[in-house]
């Protein structure tokens, strides 16, 4: 038995020996080392941000592992094909930059392969936390996005554009009148051009900035080269901005008078207008909710000269001394004159509100001043507008309106100047969307439903037929 036992023990010792023997064989005969055909070895990223390793690896005898280790990180990946041996691999790892990593710091990252003869192969992978995302800013002084240019003999566009990055690389400008590629670098570039137009039309302006990154910023410019401009109506306005051109009930901005005259038709428009203050300025607009996209204004070098703007931002015209002033423009020579006068009408000694819905103070307009009875849309019942200090045919009168709760009908308004009788009376020239007011003549105007529960000034100038109604 013992006999046996030493024979089972000589054969098994004999087998393992043979077993590491060609192993080892095995080992000694692997001769080739891991190669790596390709690997980006600089890498930009951010914290937070993901990343990936690239590359790719040979090796004849077969690749066991790869290994991606960097212990700050806690990154130690182990790639382990166990279903065969591949002579060629292509590595993609994604890896996500802790959170809290520094920006602009720099990591050395080792790739380590091994073959399945245990040789290894290990080169580093820098990975700077310096990646740009950012795109290219960009401003465009000049040419201003829906402008418009009247064509003429010179230089009709001129161009001002700056644009800036960490590291530029190339600016671009392309139209079907200007196309320009220009290479350039640093972290500001600006780009500046006159462009003389041959033919009226509408132009666009694709303007692309890219950085090194391939990180871009394009913008479209819309520039008008018309041969002559001209329009129906015409409005002038001492408000600066749009939302102000529409903060009013009504009568803001203030129309023009539209000249017949077969040569002026559509170019030459007069306005009246009263300055309240010293050097009021105004400006001419032909669109009534905004100063786009045209606008006029004065040249503040040349003295009655007209220029175009496409916002509140053009130079008004100034209006010096406190009165009235009748004012014209001329588009096709590019011209405005400005002229004072004194109004020759006769004043008013008070000027009433009627209606019903309108509460003067305390006071309702359906309220008989004389009786105390319910009496709406009468002249007994007007409340009175309080007199400019410095113009007679000027008056203004605080109102709160509702729907009258004692009387049913229209909740609206009309004017006089008569607290026993109907005439003078004033109601307005469109009682939908009213501009003047008309002596004699005119509509009622009908409050909408969502103007009520609103507190406003009633301003009316009687020389102008002019009332605004704007908010409190």
């Amino acid at each position: 038995m013992k006999t046996h036992k030493v024979n089972l023990l000589l054969i098994i010792s004999a087998l393992l020996a043979t077993i590491i023997g060609c192993s080892k064989d095995d080992a000694e005969g692997v001769g080739s080392i891991p190669e790596f055909q390709s690997l980006t070895e600089t890498i930009s990223s951010l914290p937070g941000q993901t990343f990936m390793f690239t590359g790719v690896i040979s090796d004849p005898a077969g690749i066991q592992s790869i290994n991606i280790k960097y212990e700050p990180w806690f990154l130690n990946k182990t790639i382990v094909k166990s279903d065969s041996l591949y002579k060629t691999y292509n590595l993609e790892y994604q890896f996500k930059v802790p959170s809290d990593a520094i920006k602009n710091s720099s990591h050395t990252i080792p790739v380590t392969i091994t073959n399945s003869g245990g040789k290894t192969i290990t080169k580093n992978v820098i990975v700077t936390l310096n990646l740009d995302i950012s795109k290219p800013v960009m401003q465009v002084l000049q040419p201003i996005n829906g402008a418009t240019v009247l064509i003429g003999n010179g230089d009709e566009i001129d161009f001002d554009i700056t644009v800036t990055d960490e590291e530029l690389s190339e600016f671009k400008i392309e139209s079907s009148i200007l196309n320009e590629t220009i290479s350039i670098s640093g972290t500001s570039y600006t780009y500046t051009k006159s462009l003389n137009v041959e033919n009226s039309g509408s132009y666009t302006f694709k303007i692309t900035a890219t950085d090194v990154t391939g990180n871009t910023t394009v913008m479209n410019i819309l520039v008008n080269i018309p041969e002559e401009l001209s329009f129906d109506v015409m409005y002038i306005t001492d408000v600066t901005n749009d939302a102000l051109l529409v903060a009013d009930l009504f009568g803001i901005p203030y129309k023009t008078d539209a000249s017949v005259a077969v040569e002026e038709d559509g170019f030459v428009f007069t306005a009246k207008y009263y300055a309240a203050n010293p050097n009021t300025q105004v400006r001419f607009i032909p669109q009534k909710s905004s100063f786009a996209p045209y606008s006029f204004g004065a040249n503040p070098n040349v003295a009655g000269e007209l220029v175009l703007g496409t916002d509140a931002s053009v130079d008004p015209i100034v209006l010096p001394q406190v009165g009235y002033y009748e004012i014209k423009m001329d588009l096709k020579n590019k011209s405005y004159t400005v002229t004072p006068y004194t109004p020759a009408d006769t004043p008013y000694n008070q000027v009433y509100i009627l209606g019903r819905g309108i509460t003067v103070g305390s006071s309702s307009t359906c309220i008989n001043n004389t009786t105390g009875a319910t009496s709406c849309w009468h002249f007994n019942s007007g409340k009175p507008f309080v007199k400019d200090a410095n113009n007679a045919y000027l008056w203004t009168v605080d109102v709160s309106v509702a729907d009258e709760p004692n009387d049913e009908g229209a909740n609206g308004f009309i004017l006089n100047a008569n607290p026993s009788g109907w005439a003078p009376f004033w109601r307005v020239d469109n009682a939908e969307d009213p501009e003047s007011t008309l002596l004699g003549n005119g509509q009622n105007y009908v409050f909408p439903d969502d103007a009520l529960g609103k507190d406003y000034t009633f301003i009316f100038d009687t020389h102008l037929n002019r009332i605004s109604v704007i908010n409190r």
